[in-house]
């Protein structure tokens, strides 16, 4: 089949004359028209023409808008903010099957920088955060084979990514494994009424989430009992590994991640880190994460960065909206900033989902803490946030 685009200016003229001139139109003249335009429609050359589409395209995405209130007991009020825990994208999804076995997806995604809310502070006009509205989340092909695996080529997430982020507990829209900065992490910690030369909530974490989103080639193996290997090789030779597991035992849901990674040539270090969740029937969750990080940049001075981090989250329906999911997480980092440095957080949430829009609802607040670890210095005062906003998908 083939799609026609007429372009012939006179075959649209010859239509509306059929229609406006009828009343005074003979049967004869009108006769003949619908033989011209009938003529320029068999005619070659009269129009363009593409091949039948072969490809599905779906375009979805989602909104995610906050207000936040801190308190970083220097100063204290509310931001407007684009939550970056999921935020605000849109996506072009295309689909496509060769055969039985194989298919194809390409997927471009975009996300919204407005008012970011991981570089928002009390200091900061939100609509002025980044040069570019939208920017690359995920620019790549896949293409699948049932019996062979995955492979990816572009921009998107790497073999190891999100292998400290394993959650069974559905509340990673407002606690994402270690990501809390991911709300408010712009603004600074305060001694003295001062912030000059001090961390940032987003400087002072880091879940140490393998190599994150970038270009690369990346390889899934098929799932064999529950396990599945994923790695990938990027530009300026980054490579990683990973091991996954997903499970079921007595109605006891179980998912594992471990992962090996290495930037050596981009900012010298490399890294291990994991997690794991537990799902119980009665909706109790358990949920662990661990990272180390060698850092060349430390000059082999307490040159390791850690990561620890526990969340017990709590899912029931207890409207008709849909699951309430509630979650209180503890995490502690070393040498995130500097080698001496020491920050911990913990944080108390839920999330509403609104089945009939496919929506959820948030409340979450966090305190953040961090220590220099100088002797003789002041350690900066706790920041506290919280957050209210909700997640739209379309």
């Amino acid at each position: 089949m083939q799609t026609r685009v007429k372009l012939l200016s006179s075959t649209a003229l010859a239509a509306a004359a059929l229609v406006l001139g009828a009343p005074m139109a003979s049967a004869d003249k009108n006769s003949s028209l619908e033989k011209r335009v009938k003529a320029l429609e068999k005619a070659g050359g009269q129009y363009v023409t593409r091949s039948k589409k072969t490809m599905k395209l779906v375009v979805n995405g989602h909104v995610n808008r906050a207000i936040m209130f801190t308190d970083n007991g220097t100063e204290s009020g509310f931001s407007h903010v684009t939550s970056n825990f999921s935020r605000t994208r849109v996506r072009w999804i295309g689909t496509g099957k060769i055969n039985d076995d194989l298919s194809v997806k390409t997927n471009i995604e975009l996300g919204h920088q407005s008012s970011i809310a991981t570089s928002q502070s009390l200091d900061t006009n939100g609509d002025a955060n980044g040069s570019a509205v939208l920017d690359e989340r995920h620019i790549e092909f896949q293409i699948t084979s049932k019996s062979l695996g995955k492979i990816y080529m572009g921009q998107g997430i790497s073999g190891s990514e999100s292998t400290s982020e394993t959650d069974l507990s559905g509340t990673g829209l407002v606690s994402l494994s270690g990501n809390a900065a991911l709300i408010g992490g712009g603004e600074t910690f305060q001694v003295n009424n001062a912030s000059a030369g001090f961390s940032t909530v987003s400087q002072a974490y880091n879940n140490l989430d393998g190599n994150g989103r970038r270009d690369r080639i990346r390889y899934d193996t098929p799932k064999f009992a529950g396990f599945q290997i994923t790695g990938s090789h990027g530009n300026e030779d980054s490579h990683d590994i990973a091991l996954r597991y997903g499970g079921s035992f007595g109605g006891v849901k179980i998912k594992a991640t471990l992962a090996y990674w290495s930037q050596e040539s981009i900012n010298g270090n490399e890294g291990i880190n994991g997690a794991a969740s537990v799902l119980m029937p009665f909706g109790l969750t358990l949920t662990v994460g661990a990272a180390d990080r060698d850092n060349d940049r430390f000059g082999g001075a307490a040159d390791t960065t850690e990561w620890r981090y526990a969340k017990v989250g709590y899912k029931f329906k207890g409207s008709d909206l849909g699951q309430t999911r509630l979650f209180v997480d503890y995490n502690h980092n070393e040498s995130t900033r500097v080698a001496t440095d020491e920050a911990n957080y913990w944080g108390v949430g839920a999330v509403q989902i609104v089945e009939p829009l496919g929506a959820e609802l948030y409340l979450v607040y966090h305190n953040f803490e961090y220590k220099r670890g100088v002797a003789g210095t002041e350690d900066p005062d706790d920041i506290d946030r919280f957050a209210i906003g909700a997640r739209f998908k379309f």
